[in-house]
């Protein structure tokens, strides 16, 4: 076993470049753990910075526009679209949320007529007994779901301030971001060694991946969650937006969101149908797009901007959400793509073993 560890550090912390980038990672990481909260909004600024810079680059290459220009056209298109979603969308999404909270008491009394109806079947998987354990199991939850939700309002309530704060800082972040795109690069090669060029090649790959992995993410959410809402309004499906909503930002959490999202619409196309043929529908609509986002969109999308198995990615989400609760689930796949990133152009010093 000591003698594995002394093979990887000879391999892998030899090198002046090796350990330059390591102690770099390592004060990044602390920082980043200490300061979460202070992070968040800047970590959020600059994803979103990541997906603009993308339209950037492509409206200034094929209008032969110069950056600056390219620049503020994307980005006053960007504030008046957040703006319009906040005015448009926002209210719609609160109306369904507070329409389901609403529904929730006759949504339960449904589920109550339906479970005692199959009680009295002879076919019934449950004893009255069992049925009234449920309802009684239902019957907290509920409660427990409606504190829950006033104790968040009241605390929401609480950091209004923080969050208009934010709502203002991070645009400006995300402009000079985008306008002094090169000033700021050219701020962080400062901390680089000159004669220690590892360092710059992991900034210039991952800069390259990241950005192709949060465009390509970007596109995949709003695909997902057009389809969804479509075929769920379509079929009749009541909160079809909201529903909709879920099912596009499910997919920043590959496998756990689609299993977790599947879940409130089968709840709530139960309540609505029970288990008639338009339960079914909603289903088998639901289960396609899922299908064709894994096997048909995903590996348009991603076929150079992610290469990780499916297993790297579980054991990401639980350990950084272990780390950074619900910020580390969701930053959790960029985070592995960078470690996927330094990995994949981390210099092996050959060791050579005496004979």
């Amino acid at each position: 076993m000591l003698k594995f560890f002394k093979d990887w550090y000879n391999t892998h912390l030899t090198d002046p470049n090796q350990v330059a980038l390591a102690l770099l990672i390592l004060f990044i990481t602390l920082i980043t753990y200490i300061l979460l909260a202070t992070v968040v909004p800047i970590l959020v600024a600059i994803i979103l910075a990541y997906m603009l810079e993308g339209i950037v680059k492509s409206v200034s290459e094929r209008y032969k526009l110069q950056r600056t220009t390219a620049v503020l056209s994307i980005y006053i298109s960007f504030l008046i679209l957040s703006f319009m979603i906040i005015i448009i969308l926002v209210p719609l999404m609160l109306n369904q949320i507070t329409l389901f909270i609403k529904s929730l008491p006759s949504m339960l009394e449904r589920g109550k007529d339906l479970l005692l109806s199959s009680g009295n079947s002879q076919f019934s998987l449950f004893s009255q007994s069992q049925i009234s354990e449920i309802l009684s199991v239902i019957n907290s939850e509920i409660t427990m779901l409606g504190s829950s939700i006033i104790s968040f309002s009241l605390s929401s309530a609480g950091s209004l301030i923080e969050t208009i704060v934010y709502i203002i800082i991070v645009p400006i972040i995300i402009f000079f971001l985008l306008y002094d795109k090169e000033s700021i690069n050219n701020w962080f090669k400062k901390f680089f060694p000159e004669k220690l060029d590892l360092s710059r090649k992991a900034y210039i790959e991952l800069d390259l991946k990241l950005g192709n992995y949060i465009r390509c993410k970007l596109i995949e959410i709003i695909i997902v969650w057009i389809a969804s809402t479509f075929f769920f309004a379509i079929l009749g499906l009541n909160y079809s937006l909201l529903l909709g909503f879920l099912c596009g930002v499910s997919v920043i959490i590959p496998y756990v969101g689609a299993i977790g999202v599947t879940i409130p619409i089968m709840i709530v196309a139960f309540f609505q149908w029970g288990t008639s043929s338009d339960f079914w529908y909603i289903i088998i609509a639901h289960t396609l797009i899922q299908i064709i986002d894994g096997n048909v969109v995903v590996p348009l999308l991603f076929s150079d901007a992610v290469n990780l198995h499916p297993l790297a990615i579980l054991i990401s989400i639980l350990f950084f959400g272990t780390v950074w609760g619900i910020w580390g689930v969701f930053f959790a796949i960029p985070l592995a793509v960078l470690f996927n990133t330094l990995l994949n152009i981390w210099p092996r010093v050959e060791v050579q073993y005496e004979q």
